[in-house]
């Protein structure tokens, strides 16, 4: 069954591999640009909310997985 979350730029993202995906956006949310440029930084905080909303949403999905409901999508 396909799993789907929709990000915060409104894109539905099909999840092939949810486990995979927390980790690899766990991962994600660390990156940080060395520049300490002004642009650099609101660019970081931004990507920075991007992933943890993705983060959010693959746990959901997650729980809901381990919890035995059926629904596949979270917005």
């Amino acid at each position: 069954m396909k799993q789907y979350i929709t990000d915060n730029e409104g894109n539905l993202i099909e999840i092939d591999d949810l486990q995979a995906a927390i980790y690899q956006v766990a991962d994600y949310i660390h990156y940080l640009h060395s520049d300490d440029a002004p642009d650099m930084h609101r660019f970081d905080q931004k990507r920075q909310a991007y992933w943890r909303d993705i983060f959010i949403k693959l746990n959901l999905l997650k729980n809901r997985k381990e919890s035995g409901s059926d629904y596949n999508e979270v917005n």
